[in-house]
């Protein structure tokens, strides 16, 4: 992939990207569809997002403290 990212697939709907900074699953349950999960260093979200954007991709995102207790941020686009 560019800009350092790695992908790969995992199954027939799901994929494995990954980055420096964040390491993804990518799950497409329809043509229509993607769901994303997984671990973002915190002070890079916003370049998560605007790789997303790039792509054309709308999304929702959360940020969660470490021991995942507390909603920190949400994002869309």
């Amino acid at each position: 992939m560019r800009a350092g990212w790695r992908a790969r697939a995992s199954s027939w709907t799901e994929y494995e990207v990954e980055h420096d900074w964040a390491r993804i699953e990518l799950v497409e349950p329809s043509p229509d569809e993607r769901l994303f999960s997984g671990v973002v260093e915190p002070s890079r979200v916003d370049e998560l997002a605007a790789v997303l954007a790039d792509l054309g991709l709308r999304y929702s995102m959360e940020l969660w403290s470490e021991d995942q207790a507390t909603l920190l941020r949400e994002l869309a686009g």
